[in-house]
Protein backbone atom coordinates (compact mmCIF):
# COMPACT_ATOMS: atom_id res chain seq x y z
CA UNK A 1 0.00 0.00 0.00
CA UNK A 2 1.50 3.54 -1.44
CA UNK A 3 1.61 5.98 1.65
CA UNK A 4 2.34 9.86 1.08
CA UNK A 5 4.88 10.34 3.55
CA UNK A 6 6.47 13.20 3.82
CA UNK A 7 8.94 12.93 7.64
CA UNK A 8 12.15 14.14 8.60
CA UNK A 9 14.28 12.15 7.22
CA UNK A 10 17.05 12.90 9.77
CA UNK A 11 17.30 9.05 10.06
CA UNK A 12 19.66 9.15 6.98
CA UNK A 13 22.24 11.19 8.74
CA UNK A 14 25.61 8.92 8.64
CA UNK A 15 24.57 7.28 4.94
CA UNK A 16 25.18 7.81 1.70
CA UNK A 17 21.46 8.22 0.10
CA UNK A 18 20.71 8.64 -3.55
CA UNK A 19 17.84 10.18 -5.10
CA UNK A 20 17.24 9.44 -8.89
CA UNK A 21 14.39 10.70 -10.91
CA UNK A 22 13.72 7.51 -13.93
CA UNK A 23 11.32 6.99 -16.56
CA UNK A 24 9.29 3.99 -16.92
CA UNK A 25 11.95 2.45 -19.74
CA UNK A 26 14.98 3.48 -17.78
CA UNK A 27 15.33 7.45 -18.57
CA UNK A 28 17.02 9.78 -16.49
CA UNK A 29 16.81 12.92 -18.95
CA UNK A 30 15.88 16.12 -16.75
CA UNK A 31 13.03 17.20 -19.63
CA UNK A 32 11.32 13.79 -18.15
CA UNK A 33 11.39 15.19 -14.39
CA UNK A 34 8.08 15.55 -12.67
CA UNK A 35 9.04 18.53 -10.09
CA UNK A 36 5.54 19.34 -8.42
CA UNK A 37 5.53 21.15 -4.99
CA UNK A 38 4.64 17.64 -3.36
CA UNK A 39 7.84 16.29 -5.01
CA UNK A 40 9.80 19.16 -3.79
CA UNK A 41 8.26 18.57 -0.19
CA UNK A 42 9.76 15.20 0.12
CA UNK A 43 12.95 16.04 -1.35
CA UNK A 44 13.21 18.71 2.21
CA UNK A 45 12.86 15.50 3.83
CA UNK A 46 16.11 13.87 2.39
CA UNK A 47 17.66 17.00 2.95
CA UNK A 48 17.33 17.29 6.76
CA UNK A 49 19.03 14.05 6.74
CA UNK A 50 22.65 15.04 5.23
CA UNK A 51 25.20 17.47 5.56
CA UNK A 52 26.04 17.66 1.83
CA UNK A 53 24.44 17.33 -1.25
CA UNK A 54 26.49 15.63 -4.19
CA UNK A 55 26.23 15.77 -7.95
CA UNK A 56 27.87 14.78 -11.07
CA UNK A 57 29.09 17.61 -13.73
CA UNK A 58 26.33 17.25 -15.14
CA UNK A 59 23.44 17.45 -12.90
CA UNK A 60 25.72 20.34 -10.64
CA UNK A 61 25.42 22.60 -13.91
CA UNK A 62 21.96 21.81 -13.94
CA UNK A 63 20.91 22.30 -10.62
CA UNK A 64 23.64 25.60 -10.58
CA UNK A 65 21.64 27.05 -13.99
CA UNK A 66 17.78 26.91 -12.43
CA UNK A 67 17.90 27.38 -8.32
CA UNK A 68 20.26 30.37 -7.55
CA UNK A 69 18.63 32.79 -9.72
CA UNK A 70 15.25 31.41 -8.27
CA UNK A 71 16.64 33.69 -5.23
CA UNK A 72 17.27 36.63 -6.74
CA UNK A 73 13.89 37.18 -8.91
CA UNK A 74 10.64 37.61 -6.82
CA UNK A 75 7.50 36.51 -7.98
CA UNK A 76 8.47 32.76 -8.00
CA UNK A 77 6.29 30.07 -7.28
CA UNK A 78 7.27 29.42 -3.07
CA UNK A 79 7.89 25.85 -3.07
CA UNK A 80 10.85 26.81 -5.72
CA UNK A 81 11.80 29.65 -3.72
CA UNK A 82 12.07 27.16 -0.45
CA UNK A 83 13.86 24.24 -2.75
CA UNK A 84 15.72 26.89 -3.93
CA UNK A 85 17.33 28.39 -0.40
CA UNK A 86 17.47 25.01 1.08
CA UNK A 87 20.14 24.06 -1.80
CA UNK A 88 21.50 26.95 -1.12
CA UNK A 89 22.09 26.92 2.16
CA UNK A 90 23.60 23.41 2.06
CA UNK A 91 26.97 22.77 1.39
CA UNK A 92 27.41 21.36 -2.15
CA UNK A 93 30.02 19.11 -4.37
CA UNK A 94 30.55 18.62 -7.60
CA UNK A 95 32.30 15.38 -8.48
CA UNK A 96 34.33 16.35 -11.33
CA UNK A 97 37.87 16.10 -12.97
CA UNK A 98 36.82 18.05 -15.57
CA UNK A 99 35.22 21.57 -14.44
CA UNK A 100 37.23 24.39 -12.85
CA UNK A 101 35.02 26.62 -11.47
CA UNK A 102 31.50 26.86 -9.63
CA UNK A 103 29.59 30.22 -8.66
CA UNK A 104 26.84 28.56 -6.61
CA UNK A 105 27.21 29.63 -2.78
CA UNK A 106 28.77 26.77 -0.23
CA UNK A 107 29.87 24.48 -3.48
CA UNK A 108 33.23 23.24 -4.17
CA UNK A 109 34.75 20.34 -6.82
CA UNK A 110 35.87 17.46 -5.83
CA UNK A 111 37.72 14.99 -8.56
CA UNK A 112 36.34 11.81 -7.07
CA UNK A 113 34.46 10.02 -4.63
CA UNK A 114 36.62 7.93 -3.37
CA UNK A 115 37.04 6.03 -0.10
CA UNK A 116 38.61 8.54 2.38
CA UNK A 117 35.90 11.02 1.26
CA UNK A 118 33.07 8.50 1.75
CA UNK A 119 34.26 7.44 5.20
CA UNK A 120 33.81 10.90 6.26
CA UNK A 121 30.68 11.02 5.34
CA UNK A 122 29.49 8.27 7.10
CA UNK A 123 31.16 8.74 10.18
CA UNK A 124 29.65 11.39 13.00
CA UNK A 125 26.24 11.05 11.53
CA UNK A 126 27.40 13.59 8.58
CA UNK A 127 25.87 12.02 5.34
CA UNK A 128 26.19 12.63 1.23
CA UNK A 129 22.84 12.88 -0.22
CA UNK A 130 23.15 12.85 -4.06
CA UNK A 131 20.14 14.17 -6.37
CA UNK A 132 20.26 13.21 -10.17
CA UNK A 133 24.03 12.36 -11.11
CA UNK A 134 23.53 9.15 -13.02
CA UNK A 135 27.02 8.61 -13.70
CA UNK A 136 28.26 9.28 -9.78
CA UNK A 137 25.03 6.88 -8.61
CA UNK A 138 26.95 4.04 -10.50
CA UNK A 139 29.87 5.07 -9.43
CA UNK A 140 29.26 5.20 -5.74
CA UNK A 141 27.35 1.82 -6.50
CA UNK A 142 30.29 0.02 -8.13
CA UNK A 143 32.16 1.31 -4.78
CA UNK A 144 29.06 -0.23 -3.15
CA UNK A 145 28.80 2.42 -0.48
CA UNK A 146 25.20 3.58 -0.89
CA UNK A 147 23.28 2.62 2.00
CA UNK A 148 20.19 4.00 0.87
CA UNK A 149 18.23 4.47 -3.05
CA UNK A 150 15.18 6.52 -3.56
CA UNK A 151 14.20 5.59 -7.38
CA UNK A 152 11.62 8.73 -7.91
CA UNK A 153 9.69 6.50 -11.07
CA UNK A 154 8.19 9.33 -13.36
CA UNK A 155 4.50 7.95 -14.86
CA UNK A 156 5.82 8.27 -18.72
CA UNK A 157 7.73 6.51 -21.26
CA UNK A 158 10.10 8.28 -22.41
CA UNK A 159 10.95 5.79 -25.95
CA UNK A 160 14.77 7.14 -25.81
CA UNK A 161 17.11 9.85 -23.97
CA UNK A 162 20.62 10.97 -23.59
CA UNK A 163 21.24 8.53 -20.50
CA UNK A 164 20.11 5.51 -19.28
CA UNK A 165 19.92 4.35 -15.30
CA UNK A 166 22.88 2.17 -15.11
CA UNK A 167 23.78 1.29 -18.68
CA UNK A 168 27.35 1.11 -17.84
CA UNK A 169 27.63 0.00 -14.59
CA UNK A 170 29.10 -3.34 -13.84
CA UNK A 171 29.13 -5.00 -10.87
CA UNK A 172 31.47 -7.94 -9.63
CA UNK A 173 28.17 -9.49 -8.04
CA UNK A 174 24.63 -8.66 -7.61
CA UNK A 175 23.55 -6.18 -5.24
CA UNK A 176 20.45 -7.33 -3.57
CA UNK A 177 18.01 -4.72 -2.15
CA UNK A 178 15.45 -4.46 0.36
CA UNK A 179 12.79 -2.96 -0.25
CA UNK A 180 11.43 -0.09 2.68
CA UNK A 181 8.68 2.19 1.49
CA UNK A 182 6.54 3.42 -1.10
CA UNK A 183 5.43 7.54 -1.94
CA UNK A 184 2.42 7.59 -4.53
CA UNK A 185 2.30 11.31 -5.56
CA UNK A 186 -0.45 13.48 -7.08
CA UNK A 187 1.31 13.80 -9.92
CA UNK A 188 1.72 9.82 -10.75
CA UNK A 189 5.54 9.99 -9.77
CA UNK A 190 6.60 6.26 -7.59
CA UNK A 191 9.24 7.48 -5.23
CA UNK A 192 10.69 3.68 -3.89
CA UNK A 193 13.00 3.47 -1.21
CA UNK A 194 15.17 0.35 -0.92
CA UNK A 195 18.05 -0.01 1.46
CA UNK A 196 21.07 -2.10 0.43
CA UNK A 197 20.80 -5.94 2.00
CA UNK A 198 23.45 -6.89 3.75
Amino acid sequence: MFAASFEDKSKNMGKIVCLINVTADGFCDSQYVNADAEFHEFVHGLLAGAATVGFGRGSFELFQGVWPPLLEHPGKPESQVRMAQALHDKDKIAFSTTLKEVSWAHSRIVGRADAELIGWYKEGGKGLLTIGSPGLLASLSAMGVVDDYYFSIQPVIAGGGSVRLFDKLRLEARQPLQFVDAVRLGSGVNILHYTVKM
